[in-house]
């Protein structure tokens, strides 16, 4: 597999770079996608048709027969992609491998019509029946408990396998156990998922089984293909006097999902009010589309076309509303509430039709399909054209949808239930004109409903947005500190620039929180690593996440990815032990992983905390001594130890594997986090497990920033670790040990330092005008001592050069109003350089002392 991905790497790498007229490159791409295609594994034959026809159209643009080399190249991009993460192990949807087929069909010129084959267009095909069911397999695994998004692909999937293949008696009945399984699992409780998964596990196991034994058995000898997909038949070619009951019902099934549609039905209805006047209540969301989605599943499999088909769309329509591409308001909710009026009235027809009547097509049904295929075509939009009305009751009974009397009976015995959801429940009135009525009412009450729109961006023109935001701030900050503004005498000058301030303020936090975006995605991806690793050792790993909406620079996510994968591997790997050694000390045979994120002093901190056997210091120091890291008799602190194992080439693992264990990898941690101006900390207790902290910086672009003089220099000190700053009086200084000077404040001892002394420069303040700003970083305090106070601003951050990039202390530079460079210092990176430059000891001493 690995020779595969570099394949692909090597030919993603060539159509960044070969030319439309590079006959030969071509010919190279075209005969690396061959020898992939050959050497594609029985378990991803579904990759088979994509690979072909991209085999085909590298011939096809080298050959000049492509209608659009520019769409060819691009079709080709993101084929390579759609291979290389399935090949990789990632769940590839069937819609993203269809359109990445699709596009690469759409680009070829007439004369090459056979490309555009069923068997091409199918992502099943190339695969016999027994390679389908393990295909269904290996993606059931992939699916993270309680992942009901991805259970519901998977589900879509095996169901298309009854569109083109047949199988054996026993095989369909094992194939639709799972199916039924995989319905019910959707509304389920995750604690419930594991015995789920295991029981669809067994019936696609048996299967399997059943089919490497036995003959090509069709499921019956009258059936066809055509008779197995009636819902794909269009609506025109259906008459309204055909019974739509499945030729060989399972009644008990039909009964049973009759039963549970009901309850469905009755759950989307609570949901659906709750949205009329919470249109942003995405757990009623959730609620809806789950409610369509199994109606929809459960009734392709039973064969009832009709809801399969309402359902389909219908659940079209909530996934838009869910992944907020439209919003729950207007046109879209009257749709969503006449759809659910309509699955509701053919559950009825469903029971009648068990008890012998024909299943029609409802009244209605084809125009309702008509609008849900395609809503906006059919006008409908977020604009509501319901008229105002007093209230919920009075607009009911002055339609002429209830009778007074109903009404007030229900207000008067269903004192605990909203009277709109307590006449749906009696079936006075249909949801359709209930929501109608609440959202008239929300209207006559003052609730304003804001339509949201987003537009696609590009993240290059992002970037320039916030690029000339950083250099609008440099050079604005020249103008508020020009002699001419500060002097006191152009008042009104002083009063526009203070305004203009404020703007540009606000348009740079607005461009900051454009950058930011949340950690969930990255956490989601180690989750299914801890899985796969945790099966690959032998070790039974719970896997836990804290913080994952924290948000984080997008250009810091990618580069994290890597260290945050080496560490969750070696957590799993050196951390936890095996089931049998954590029974034997009494800890539970579950090891936990617990992978967290939240923000410290204008830092966000990542944290992978393991319950494992902790790191050992003797074996650590025995190892580092015999590499000759470190000289034998050295006495090391605890964080001095642990911090040997980001070191290059350093591990104490005694036995190599595909996991880890080569020495390589922690220290591309520390590289990767360091060049982002951030730090790795360890701790670890023996037994206990084992902590790794990432500290990064909020935003690489711009930080808020307190300037300050220390000699002739200008630096910037990031006023999230700033405490606070202030003019020290003489009897709150003291010396301790005649090795270093602390000041008393608060009853609280702080270590001072001065920034001159660091930093070998002349100081040109007389001791009675300095000042001291203390900072802090994690729970350690320390003052710095400065010439001058300048004030607060806000820097845009500049890369300093490879030739001044590990100044310790030094985290980049900026541009000050006067034109000069200014230093911005990393707080934790000082503190470091502060108890180097004057000893370990007399740090630790001063922590010690207790004030009087």
């Amino acid at each position: 597999m690995e020779t595969l991905l570099r394949f692909l790497d090597q030919i993603l790498d060539d159509l960044d770079t070969i030319g439309f007229s590079d006959a030969d490159g071509w010919q190279r791409i075209q005969d690396g996608l061959d020898a992939i295609s050959d050497e594609i594994p029985k378990s991803h034959e579904f990759l088979k048709p994509l690979s072909h026809a991209m085999v085909r159209l590298a011939a096809a643009i080298r050959e000049e027969r492509t209608a659009n080399a520019f769409a060819a190249v691009s079709a080709m991009v993101t084929g390579v992609h759609v291979l290389r993460k399935s090949l990789e192990g990632e769940l590839v949807e069937a819609g993203e491998l269809d359109g990445a087929l699709q596009s690469v069909i759409s680009v070829f010129v007439e004369g090459e019509h056979e490309l555009t084959h069923t068997d091409l267009r199918d992502p099943n095909a190339g695969m016999d029946r027994l390679s389908l069911i393990n295909d269904a397999a290996m993606r059931l695994v992939q699916i993270d408990t309680g992942d009901r998004d991805a259970l519901s692909s998977w589900i879509e999937r095996v169901e298309s396998f009854f569109k083109e293949h047949t199988f054996r008696d026993a095989v369909v009945q094992r194939l639709k156990s799972a199916l039924l399984e995989a319905h019910r699992m959707l509304d389920s409780d995750v604690s419930d998922w594991d015995s789920g998964m295991e029981q669809i596990g067994g019936w696609l196991e048996e299967a399997a089984e059943i089919e490497d034994t036995g003959a090509d058995v069709p499921i019956t000898t009258e059936s066809s293909t055509e008779e197995m997909n009636t819902y794909d038949v269009s609506a025109s070619e259906r008459s309204d006097e055909m019974d739509f009951m499945p030729k060989h019902p399972d009644r008990d099934l039909i009964a049973e999902f009759v039963v549970e549609g009901n309850e469905l039905i009755a759950r989307a209805e609570e949901a659906l009010l709750t949205l009329e006047v919470d249109p942003e209540n995405m757990d009623a969301v959730a609620t809806v589309f789950r409610a369509f989605h199994t109606i929809k599943g459960t009734s392709a499999f039973l064969e009832l076309s009709l809801l399969a088909d309402m359902g389909h769309h219908a659940e079209t329509l909530l996934s838009r509303v869910r992944d907020k591409e439209i919003r729950y308001a207007g046109g879209y909710a009257d749709l969503a509430l006449r759809s659910l009026d309509m699955l509701k009235a053919m559950l009825q027809d469903v029971q009648a039709a068990l008890e012998g009547a024909p299943l029609r097509k409802p009244s209605g049904y084809d125009d309702l399909m008509a609008v849900l295929v395609d809503p906006e075509r059919a006008g409908v939009s977020e604009t509501s054209d319901g008229a105002p009305s007093p209230r919920v009751g009075d607009i009911l009974v002055a339609q002429g949808k209830v009778d007074r009397k109903a009404v007030e009976e229900i207000a008067q015995s269903e004192t605990d239930v909203p009277i709109g959801l307590a006449l749906v429940k009696k079936k006075i009135t249909t949801i359709t004109d209930t929501a109608q009525a609440l959202r008239t009412q929300s209207k006559l009450t003052g609730t304003k409903q804001f339509i949201e729109t987003s537009v696609r961006v590009s993240t290059e023109r992002l970037d320039r947005l916030i690029d000339m935001v950083g250099e609008l701030v440099i050079a604005h900050s020249m103008v508020a500190q020009d002699a001419v503004v500060m002097q006191a005498h152009h008042y009104d000058l002083l009063k526009k620039v203070n305004h203009t301030t404020k703007i540009v303020r606000t348009l740079q936090d607005l461009c900051m929180s454009m950058r930011m975006i949340p950690l969930k995605a990255t956490f989601q991806k180690m989750a299914r690593l801890v899985r796969d690793v945790a099966r690959k050792v032998g070790k039974n790993v719970v896997f836990h996440t804290e913080g994952e909406d924290t948000e984080i620079d997008r250009n810091l996510v990618d580069v994290i990815n890597d260290p945050l994968v080496h560490m969750v591997r070696n957590a799993i790997d050196h951390g936890i032990e095996t089931p049998e050694a954590r029974m034997k000390v009494g800890k539970p045979e579950q090891g936990t992983i617990k992978l967290s994120a939240y923000h410290a002093a204008g830092n966000v901190v990542v944290e992978i905390a393991d319950d494992g056997r902790g790191l050992d210091k003797t074996l650590i120091l025995k190892k580092a001594i015999e590499k000759g890291m470190i000289p034998e008799n050295t006495v090391l602190s605890d964080r001095e130890i642990y911090n040997l194992i980001l070191e290059p080439g350093f591990s104490t693992a005694a036995v190599v594997t595909d996991v880890s264990g080569r020495g390589v990898g922690m220290d591309v941690v520390k590289k990767n986090i360091e060049s982002l101006r951030g730090q790795v900390e360890i701790s670890s207790e023996p037994g206990k497990g084992s902590v790794f902290r990432m500290k990064l910086p909020l935003t690489l672009a711009i930080i808020d920033g307190m300037v300050v003089r220390a000699g002739e220099e200008t630096y910037v000190i990031p006023t999230a670790s700033i405490v606070r700053s202030i003019k020290p009086d003489a009897t709150e200084v003291s010396t301790v040990l005649r090795q270093g000077n602390v000041l008393k404040l608060q009853n609280e001892l702080i270590p001072l330092f001065r920034l001159t002394d660091l930093y070998r420069i002349a100081s040109s303040a007389n001791a009675e005008d300095e000042l001291v700003v203390i900072v802090e970083d994690e729970h350690t305090k320390v003052g710095f001592v400065i010439d001058e106070l300048i004030g607060r601003q806000q820097v845009v951050i500049k890369s300093l050069g490879e030739a001044m990039q590990h100044i310790p202390g030094i985290s980049g530079g900026a541009i000050m109003p006067d034109g000069r460079v200014g230093l911005i210092l990393d707080v934790s990176g000082l503190i470091k350089l502060a108890v180097t430059d004057k000893g370990s000891g007399t740090f630790k001493e001063w922590n010690s002392v207790t004030p009087n």
